[in-house]
């Protein structure tokens, strides 16, 4: 667990879905969408960086393919671990 597994994990997660994969600097501005995010939890920070780039809102949950579920998935278990740290 740490920050490297949640970084890739909110990678993973904003290109399933952007449905594009994002370059060295789409990742640098994630983090600096993150990293300025004023949420209370480490999840809701990752949500509105991902909100912020793709410049999109969230599909309902029953329109999310598979991908987009498990990666929304691993990166609530990431964020869940890196706020217990």
């Amino acid at each position: 667990m740490g920050k490297e597994e949640f970084k890739e994990a909110l990678f993973n997660a904003t290109e399933a879905l952007i449905e594009y994969n994002v370059s060295i600097s789409g990742r640098t501005l994630i983090m600096t969408f993150f990293n300025d995010a004023k949420r209370e939890t480490t999840l809701e920070r990752a949500i509105e960086a991902m909100n912020k780039y793709s410049g999109m809102e969230f599909p309902p949950v029953e329109k999310r393919n598979k991908k987009l579920k498990a990666a929304l998935n691993r990166l609530a278990y990431e964020a869940g671990q890196w706020d217990k740290e």
